[in-house]
């Protein structure tokens, strides 16, 4: 981080009636800028919002002389406390080498009265570079993907409900071969007896069941 600094000053003037200013109770000062980047410069550009409650000595007469000076005529007065607010322009150019997040931040900020009745306001500007946070990179995470168990179960299953139909579409074939050839041995005509001898029928049987 890169801090640079500068400081600041004001004079501020009120109406003659209210009297020489005393001393302050509270004075806060706000910068409020934009900021524009070149080649050559970073230039930032608002204003300083002041807001400031103060003390007026009224037994003290104020001239306030002819020359130009920042009166506040605006200001809210009761029982010789006041309260007003200004805005100062901000304009500062930077080194365009700077980088990250630029921030304002306002210290010490003063006040002293001036022999003319005046408020004299100092304030410091810091200047904080902030260099944007690098999130850690996140590794991609290995997905390992564990093979898919063997459906046994339903394999086993479909295999053993095969094997239980094909016994027994077999035993289906093997039954209606047996009536078939029941049927044959039983025939009475001479011409069946001949062709299929009921011992070699029921030995062609015997064979194609024990196959």
């Amino acid at each position: 981080m890169t801090t640079h600094q500068w400081t600041l000053q004001e004079s501020f003037y009120f109406p003659a009636e209210y009297g020489a200013f005393a001393e302050s109770a509270e004075v806060k000062v706000t910068p409020g800028f934009t900021e524009e980047r070149t080649e050559e410069a970073i230039r930032l550009q608002g204003i300083y919002h002041i807001a400031a409650n103060v003390v007026f000595d009224a037994d003290k007469q104020v001239e306030l002389p002819a020359e130009d000076l920042l009166i506040i005529n605006d200001v809210e007065v009761e029982n010789s406390k006041g309260y007003f607010e200004y805005a100062v322009p901000l304009n500062v150019d930077l080194p365009a080498e700077l980088d990250g997040n630029l921030q304002l931040e306002v210290q010490d900020v003063k006040t002293t009265s001036q022999e003319d009745g005046g408020l004299n306001l100092e304030w410091t500007v810091h200047l904080k570079q902030e260099q944007p946070v690098q999130e850690p990179v996140q590794e991609p995470v290995a997905i390992v993907e564990e093979p898919a168990e063997p459906q046994l179960t339903a394999a086993s299953t479909s295999h053993m409900q095969f094997l239980a139909n094909a016994d027994r579409a077999l035993e289906q074939v093997h039954n209606e071969m047996e009536d078939f050839l029941l049927y044959i041995a039983e025939m009475d005509d001479d011409v069946t007896r001949k062709i299929f001898h009921s011992n070699n029928v029921f030995v062609e049987a015997e064979r194609q069941s024990s196959e």
